[in-house]
């Protein structure tokens, strides 16, 4: 592995492509959401429909109206990247009111982590599964540097902060770390900011898939695309949900 990073995760993991992972100790991240009738699936990657129109059609369209080869309900996505050997880190995109609902389709679904994390900007929703799943199957994202990201993590129920790298620095990271708390860095899209998520001192560092795959080999290479609203680029829409 790359550096001192224990973990790279590869930012909106495509699952018609995710056997590209394997063997490579990678994790693999996916956005998941709820359908009008509250049944959590994955969305499919931005590369193969963008996040805001994969999000309007998962909220207004019941599950048995989707395509399960593009809309799958989420144990079936874990199942697929399961059979990969592959980690699971699952975005769940919760707006405000949809708390608990979101929470109670994926413990529905998924009743234990296994070898899956959760991580939401809304923080609501991550204490929620955080109350079966426990701390270390959880994750907060921060879209900027809160004053005592320790006792936000600690009240959501979080073993896990997400934030940009340029907001992490080693000092920080060996401070959450000593109070049970690891971080991980959103995606890099350039080898600039890989080589920030590495110094950064994070135990996971987030990176597009070709930056990814290059550093489990241990390689250089040149970025990707970054879609605003993912944990690679949060939007303003976005630092209002962690409350």
């Amino acid at each position: 592995m790359t550096g001192l990073v224990r973990e790279v995760v590869v930012h909106d993991v495509c699952l018609d492509d995710a056997a590209v992972l394997r063997g490579t100790g990678c994790a693999a991240e996916v956005d998941v959401a709820c359908t009008q009738d509250g049944i959590a699936v994955v969305l499919p990657c931005a590369a193969h429909l963008a996040k805001e129109t994969a999000l309007r059609t998962v909220a207004e369209t019941p599950a048995e109206a989707l395509d399960p080869a593009v809309f799958p309900p989420v144990e079936t996505g874990l199942a697929t990247l399961g059979a990969l050997g592959l980690p699971v880190v699952m975005d769940l995109k919760a707006g405000p009111g949809e708390e608990a609902r979101t929470a109670a389709a994926v413990l529905a679904q998924v009743p234990r982590p296994g070898n899956t994390r959760a991580i939401g900007f809304n923080h609501r929703v991550v204490r929620l599964v955080s109350a079966r799943w426990g701390t270390a199957a959880c994750g907060v994202l921060f879209a900027g540097l809160p004053m005592d990201v320790a006792a936000m993590a600690t009240e959501a129920g979080s073993g896990w902060v997400v934030m940009q790298s340029r907001f992490l620095e080693p000092g920080l990271c060996a401070e959450l770390r000593a109070r049970g708390i690891r971080t991980m860095t959103f995606s890099a899209s350039t080898q600039e900011r890989w080589e920030e998520a590495l110094a950064s001192g994070a135990d996971s560092a987030m990176a597009e898939l070709e930056i990814a795959t290059a550093a489990a080999g241990g390689t250089k290479t040149t970025g990707g695309r970054v879609e605003s609203g993912s944990p690679a680029e949060p939007s303003a829409e976005h630092a209002d949900a962690s409350g």
